[in-house]
């Protein structure tokens, strides 16, 4: 019994770890959180609270949504929270790039907002 347990598990294993190269495909949905650092015609690029920077490709089948509330890309601006689906593919050239589905607009800090979060107490004994 605990060899067919064990046959089991690792099959189970086998097939988990070979479907994985499968779900990075062309396609796969991803999700974006962050603030936006910076916002262009054709991409924006939002800073996650890590710090990491990711650049996401804008369309004319992107949406724009602040709450239920239709929006347009002009109200992205540089400092807003947002929450961007995208899925993965290729542009032109064959380069993988992240195509906004949907951008969902946060609130933007509060200059005093932005102050307190930057600044560090450090850790005080």
């Amino acid at each position: 019994m605990t060899r067919r347990f064990a046959l089991a598990v690792m099959a189970s294993a086998v097939l988990t770890f070979a479907a994985a190269p499968a779900l990075a495909h062309e396609g796969h949905a991803h999700t974006v959180l962050g603030t936006v650092s910076l916002i262009h015609d054709t991409h924006l690029m939002v800073k996650d609270a890590d710090g990491k920077t990711t650049t996401v490709t804008l369309d004319t089948k992107t949406k724009v949504l602040k709450g239920t509330t239709v929006m347009t890309r002009a109200d992205i601006t540089s400092g807003t929270r947002v929450a961007v689906t995208a899925e993965e593919t290729k542009d032109k050239s064959g380069t993988t790039i992240l195509m906004a589905k949907e951008v969902r607009l946060g609130d933007t800090p509060k200059a005093s907002d932005a102050s307190a979060a930057s600044h560090d107490h450090g850790d005080h004994k």
